[in-house]
Formats: structure tokens, sequence, C-alpha cells
């Protein structure tokens, strides 16, 4: 592709992006791979540099979307301009490339300014800022910029950490290991994994290390009958079998069949064979769940939630969040704390987490629970982040070089019999 032709593709790609957000569709990696697979003639470099582009202007959507009032070939031109570049090398109207540069966009670029509101130059949502500035206090701007730094990619030891190390060495690939969580690797330098015979094997998995070091907290021991709620594709019930020793039971729960089929191929290629897994359904799930009342060991709950720790690895989720999904993740949220509580057997823990930053999902929910359950306790998870209630943790990238993520670890009180005098 031309260096224009790829303009005029990030102009298309960002059409659609902006469609997808105004409709809660496609993320936009998945546009992007739907955009080129029905574009074979584009290289790995065209995709490269259409992508880069692409992700820089998601990036900080919400400036641009503001000053451009959402025209994609508008947005497109204020990045370019802002990185630099002259707009009117590529808008040529010639064949790929997009059309010549009209006399109201040449007046737009005389005029373009860089951001000057702070929700613009941090790039957040403005009805989030009291939330946000709540959390990081006098930290705020320099949290906020860690919000906006890419992340860097992080496997999971599963096993045979000499194998990993030396095919990495081998490979010639930069790494080191975590800093909280010792069966993580930290890549700095985004790879494509999925062909590497180290991840085809199953001896390395994909979790960030904030994921992995919730697990560890929530102390699971070989034999224990432990439930996943919220399994998703089976990221965390991965790792508790690994710190299982693959003895025991793993009950695998989700509303989701195609994501527990993922999960499936992962446990299989990692030689984890302790899992059951069930598709929840409004019908099925009062009946199901209740099969497991008073009988859990330890519950895994990490809840669906604004996602806003993930900022740096999904920039465009802040801009898919509003007030009322909020609201309906913490309503959500208290649901799924009753149905975990309940499948606990005295004496066992639960590990409530979230990717999110929010008091009010994280704090706020653990707060409230505590004081409608008298038979619930904290157990104090010694390290220290940046929670605003002792014993939970709140890691975030600035503080902890991690995912904003928050995790909680409630015991339900063993019932104690009284001896009549």
């Amino acid at each position: 592709m031309l260096p224009n032709a790829r303009i005029n593709a990030v102009i298309e790609l960002t059409a659609v992006v902006s469609h997808s957000l105004d409709t809660d569709g496609a993320s936009a990696d998945v546009l992007i791979r739907q955009y080129f697979s029905s574009r074979r003639y584009a290289g790995s470099k065209d995709r490269r540099v259409v992508t880069t582009l692409l992700y820089s202007i998601i990036r900080k959507w919400g400036f641009l979307s503001d000053i451009t009032d959402g025209d994609a070939r508008r947005m497109v031109i204020a990045e370019l301009v802002f990185d630099g570049d002259d707009p009117a090398q590529y808008f040529t109207g010639e064949k790929h490339a997009p059309e010549s540069l009209n006399d109201e966009e040449i007046n737009f670029i005389a005029k373009i300014n860089p951001e000057t509101d702070e929700h613009h130059r941090l790039n957040y949502p403005k009805w989030l800022e009291n939330d946000l500035k709540d959390r990081f206090g006098d930290k705020f701007m320099q949290e906020m910029n860690a919000l906006n730094e890419r992340a860097p990619l992080t496997l999971r030891i599963v096993r045979d950490a000499k194998k990993i190390f030396s095919y990495l060495d081998q490979i010639s690939i930069s790494y080191k290991k975590g800093i909280h969580a010792n069966s993580a690797i930290i890549i700095d330098e985004q790879q494509q994994i999925r062909d590497w015979p180290i991840y085809r094997n199953g001896l390395v998995e994909i979790q960030d290390e904030a994921a992995q070091l919730a697990v560890k907290f929530v102390e699971l021991k070989p034999g224990q009958q432990v439930m996943d709620l919220c399994a998703g594709a089976g990221g965390k019930a991965l790792a508790a079998a690994g710190y299982m020793k693959n003895k025991g039971q793993i009950y695998a729960f989700d509303v989701v069949e195609s994501r527990l089929n993922e999960f499936k191929k992962r446990a299989k290629r990692s030689r984890y064979h302790i899992f059951q897994s069930f598709v929840l359904t409004d019908k099925n799930r009062a009946a199901k769940l209740s099969e497991f009342e008073g009988k859990m060991d330890r519950v895994i709950l990490d809840v669906p939630c604004s996602g806003t720790g993930t900022w740096r690895r999904n920039p465009e989720n802040r801009w898919r969040l509003n007030d009322d999904k909020l609201k309906a993740y913490i309503a959500l949220q208290k649901s799924l704390l009753e149905e975990g509580w309940n499948a606990l057997k005295p004496g066992g823990r639960l590990a409530y987490m979230t990717c999110s930053v929010l008091e009010r999902e994280n704090e706020g929910q653990v707060s409230e629970f505590l004081k409608t359950h008298s038979d619930a306790i904290i157990i104090p998870i010694r390290k220290h982040g940046i929670e605003k209630l002792e014993g939970t943790l709140q890691l975030s990238p600035f503080s902890r070089g991690t995912d904003g993520f928050f995790v909680a670890i409630l015991e339900k009180k063993a019932i104690t019999s009284s001896t009549p005098e």
C-alpha cells in the first residue's frame, strides 16, 4: 500500500470504530482483523502502520472527537498535524488516496491547537473526573499518564521455566522477571506468541502480573473444591490449578459458552484436568448454583466491571463506559457477591476481584458487604498499593507497574457450637 492509501485505510477504520463505540459493537482489534481479512494485498508493514496510527487516534478519542464533531476524516487530519506530519501530502485525491483537502479543512488545520483542558490532556471521560481524582489524589497526573501508556506483554509461567527462558534467549527476546509475582515474565515489546512452541505446548499463558498476584492471595491448596463464578476464558482458573497441583476440583461458570470453549482449549494445552465447566442462563442459573451451596472451600469472583484499570491495554473502553453502564456493573457485582458467598462452606474464602480503579466497584462494594454480612471478615493482604480499605489491595500502573486491579479476600466465619451450662 502507498502511504496515502494507508491514510485512507485509517480514515475508514476510524469511521468504523466510531460507529462501534456508538452502538457498543465489536472492539477495535476485532474490527482491524475484519478490515484486513478482506484486503489481502496489505502487507505486515501496512497493517502495522495503519494500526499504530489508529490506536494513536483512539488513545485521544475524547479530544479529537470533540474538536472535529466526530468526523473521522478530520480526526485523522488532526492526529497527523499533532504528529508533525503534513496532511496535504496524503490527501491528494489520487487513486486509493483520500480526497484533496477542502477550504474548510485547510482552515481547520490553520486553527488547530493542542489539548488544553485537563480531561483532554490526560485522556479520560470528564464525567469520571471526581471518581478518578478521589482514587489517585496527589498522584492523579502520574497515574493518568501511566494509564495512557502502552502496557507490556506479560506471561505467566505454567511449567518448565528453564525451557521458557532458554527459548526466549534463543530468539533474542528481551524480558525481565515480574516485580510482584514469581510466575510473571514481562516482555516490553509486543509480540505475536501464538506460534511460539512454549505457548503452543502450554508452558506459558498471557496474563497480567496483577491477576497472577491476585490468584496467589487466594491461598489455594491441592484437593480443594473451588468455584470460579465468572470464569471467562479461564485465566485465573488455570493459574489456580497450578497452585492446586492439578488435584481437587475447579467448577468454572460463565454466561458465554464460547468463552468456556476457549477455556477448555487452554486447559488441554496446559495439561490440567481438574475442571468442570457450566454455562449459566437465566433459566438454569438459580437451580445450578443451588447444587453448590455451602460446599466450596474457595470462590474466585473476578466480576464484570468498568475495566478502568485496563485502559492502557484497551484504550477505547474509556469511551464505551457511561454512568448507566457503571451503575449496572455495580448492581451485578452485588448480586454475584451474594451468589459466591452462598456457595462457600464455613471457613471458606471468597476472592473478590475487579480490573477497576473505581472505589465504587472496589472498597465501596466490600465495605457494604461487610456491613450486611456479620459472618464475613477480611483476611488482610500483606502488600500495599493505593487502597482505601485496610486489608484489601488496589494496584495501578504508576504505583505498582501493573494493570489497575483490586482484590479483597473475605472469609466466612466457621460456625461454633456453644455448650449449655
